[in-house]
C-alpha cells in the first residue's frame, strides 16, 4: 500500500474517531452548563455544534501536517546498536528461539488480500453512492418545486404552495441562471390563516438568512463521506434541530413575532402535518419536535459573551492530543530520512559496504520494519544467518570483499538454502534461482557450478558462496560502484550498461528515479541497515 493511501486512511480514521467523540463532548458540555445555571442560547449552542464538527475535520489535518513537519521521537536510540562499536557486522541483539525442524518442506505463509485498500475502495464507492443518491433526490425536489404554484416572491426566494399534508420547509439550489435558487414551501391550509402564513414564511426566510439551507449541502457531504458512522448522522440531526431552535429564537428576539402567536403557529403546524411526513434531503423546516421549541420560546436564554469560545477552547484542549495520538497510531511510526541517514552513519563499520540512504532505501526500510510480513521475513533471515554466517562470509573475506554483502543472501533467500521449486518468499524481483544466493542456472554454470538433473551445486552452500563472491567481485571491478554492482547481480550487466547509457549518470538513485533500474540495490541496502541494527525489528 502506498504511503499516500496510508496517510489518507489514517486521516479518515482519525476524523471518524473525533466525530464520535467531539459532538458527544459538546452536548455534555452544553448540558452541564445548563445544569449549572449558565445555559447558552440556541444560536450559541448551534455555534458550538458547528465548532465541534469543524474541530473533528480540521484537527486531524493539522495533526497530519505536524507529523510531516515536526520530527517525532525516534523508534530507536543509537546506544541500543552495538554496531557503532564493532568493526564488522554485529551478532543479532536478540536470541531466536530454537527452531523445530519440520518433517517436510515448509510451506510459505498464506497471502492475505490487502484489507485496507479494499476497505478504502468500499468506503469510497459507498460514500459516492450515498451522495449521488442524495443529490439526485435534491435535483428531483427542484423539479417538483418548479411545478408547484407560486404564491409570492421575496427577492430571489420563491414562496410556493405545497401539497396537502406536506410540512413547511425551505431549500436552496446552486444555480447560475437568473431563476429562483431559494425556495419556501408552505402547506395549503395556511392560505386560510394569514397570521400563520406570515409566521411560517418568516421562519423559513430566517433559515435562508442564516444560510442553513446552504449548509444543508455540507451535511449531505458529511453523512455521505461517513455513511456508516452513527456519530455523523447523529451530529447532522442535532445540528438540524438546533437550526430550528436558533430560527425560533432569532425571530422572537428580534420582536418581529410574538411568542404566544408563534407558539400557536408551531402547534398548528405540528397538528396539520402527517406523522409519517419527513423533510426532503437537503431541506430545513418546521417538522422538528414541537414541545421543546415552544418551551424555549418562554424560557429565553441570554447570550453569554464568552460562552462559545470557552466551550470550544475546552473541547480543543481535549481533542488536540487525541487527534495527535490517534493520527500517530493510525498511520504507524515510520523511520524518517534523517533518522535513517544518521543510523547508517552511526552503525557503519570501517571499511565495510556503505549504506547510501535515499528515498528508495527509506521506503524499503519502512516496508521491512513497518509491516508484519517484512518483520517476519527479516527475523527469519537473522535467525538463519546466525547458523550460516561463517560459511557465507568466509568466501567474501577470501576475495577481500566487504562482509556487508551478506545482505544479498538475506534479500535473496532470507539466508535459506532453497531449491528452485521452493515456495518460500524472496525479496528479489525477477527470475527465481536456487541456493542461499539464488543463482539462476546460466550464471551458476558460468561460475563453475554443476546444474543438472543428477546434481545441483547451487545447493552446496560453500560452492555457491564461492561463486557468489567471484561474481560480486567481477561486477564491482566492472562498474566500480557497489550499488551498480548490486543492480547487475539482479538485472544483469547488460541491463546496467544500458541504464548507464540511457540515464547519462552513474548515480544509482537517479537511475532508479528515472526507471532505468529497479530498486533491488535499495532493498539490499535496507536489509543491510537492519542487519547492523536488528533492534529496528522490535
Amino acid at each position: 500500500m502506498s504511503a499516500a493511501l496510508r496517510e489518507l486512511a489514517s486521516l479518515y480514521l482519525t476524523q471518524a474517531l473525533l466525530l464520535a467523540v467531539a459532538p458527544a463532548l459538546a452536548w455534555l458540555a452544553l448540558a452541564l452548563s445548563s445544569r449549572l445555571g449558565r445555559p447558552l442560547s440556541a444560536r450559541q449552542s448551534l455555534k458550538v455544534a458547528r465548532g465541534a464538527l469543524l474541530l473533528s475535520l480540521v484537527l486531524p489535518v493539522l495533526a497530519l501536517a505536524a507529523h510531516a513537519l515536526i520530527p517525532t521521537g525516534p523508534r530507536f536510540t543509537f546506544e541500543r546498536s552495538v554496531a557503532r562499536h564493532a568493526g564488522r557486522l554485529p551478532e543479532p541483539l536478540w536470541e531466536p528461539r530454537p527452531a523445530v525442524k519440520p518433517a517436510g518442506p515448509q510451506a510459505s505463509a498464506p497471502e492475505f488480500p490487502p484489507v485496507l485498500p479494499a476497505a478504502a475502495l468500499t468506503l469510497l464507492v459507498g460514500g459516492i453512492a450515498v451522495m449521488v443518491r442524495a443529490l439526485a433526490r435534491h435535483a428531483r425536489l427542484l423539479r417538483e418545486l418548479e411545478s408547484l404554484p407560486r404564491v409570492r416572491g421575496v427577492g430571489r426566494v420563491a414562496v410556493v404552495l405545497g401539497e396537502a399534508g406536506m410540512p413547511a420547509f425551505s431549500a436552496w439550489f446552486p444555480r447560475l441562471r437568473r431563476e429562483p435558487s431559494a425556495w419556501v414551501v408552505v402547506p395549503p391550509a395556511l392560505l386560510e390563516d394569514a397570521e400563520g402564513f406570515r409566521l411560517t414564511v418568516l421562519h423559513e426566510l430566517q433559515h435562508h438568512r442564516q444560510r442553513d439551507t446552504q449548509r444543508a449541502f455540507a451535511r449531505l457531504v458529511l453523512t455521505g463521506a461517513f455513511f456508516w458512522h452513527p456519530g455523523a448522522h447523529g451530529l447532522s440531526r442535532w445540528m438540524a434541530s438546533l437550526q430550528e431552535l436558533a430560527c425560533d429564537e432569532a425571530l422572537v428576539a428580534s420582536g418581529r413575532v410574538q411568542a404566544h402567536a408563534y407558539a400557536r403557529c408551531l402547534l398548528q403546524a405540528a397538528l396539520s402535518v402527517r406523522s409519517e411526513a419527513s423533510l426532503p434531503a437537503g431541506a430545513t423546516g418546521m417538522s422538528h419536535p414541537t414541545t421543546r421549541r415552544i418551551q424555549m420560546l418562554f424560557q429565553p436564554r441570554p447570550a453569554r459573551a464568552q460562552g462559545v469560545s470557552a466551550l470550544l477552547a475546552a473541547l480543543c484542549l481535549f481533542l488536540v492530543p487525541l487527534a495527535a495520538v490517534s493520527q500517530g497510531v493510525a498511520s504507524g511510526r515510520a523511520v524518517t530520512l534523517a533518522e535513517a541517514q544518521a543510523l547508517a552513519t552511526s552503525s557503519q563499520p570501517k571499511g565495510d559496504l556503505p549504506v547510501v540512504v535515499d528515498a528508495h532505501v527509506l521506503a524499503r526500510l519502512n516496508a521491512l520494519t513497518g509491516t508484519e510480513k517484512g518483520r517476519a521475513f527479516m527475523k527469519r533471515a537473522l535467525a538463519n544467518l546466525k547458523t550460516q554466517r561463517e560459511a557465507l562470509a568466509a568466501p567474501l573475506r577470501a576475495k577481500g570483499l566487504p562482509e556487508g554483502l551478506l545482505a544479498v543472501a538475506v534479500v535473496e533467500s532470507a539466508a535459506t538454502n532453497m531449491p528452485e521449486t521452493d515456495g518460500r518468499p524472496s525479496l528479489a524481483p525477477g527470475m527465481r534461482g536456487a541456493g542461499v544466493w539464488m543463482f539462476i542456472p546460466e550464471t551458476a554454470r558460468r561460475y563453475g557450478l554443476e546444474v543438472s538433473e543428477a546434481r545441483d551445486e547451487r545447493l552446496d552452500v560453500t560452492r555457491e558462496s564461492q561463486a557468489a563472491a567471484a561474481l560480486l567481485s567481477d561486477l564491482h571491478a566492472r562498474f566500480g560502484d557497489w550499488r551498480l554492482a548490486l543492480a547487475a547481480y539482479n538485472q544483469g550487466s547488460k541491463k546496467v550498461e544500458a541504464a548507464l547509457a540511457a540515464g547519462g549518470s552513474r548515480d544509482a538513485t537517479a537511475l532508479i528515479d528515472a526507471g532505468h533500474l529497479n530498486d533491488y540495490a535499495a532493498t539490499v541496502q535496507a536489509g543491510l541497515l537492519i542487519l547492523r541494527n536488528p533492534h529496528l525489528l522490535d
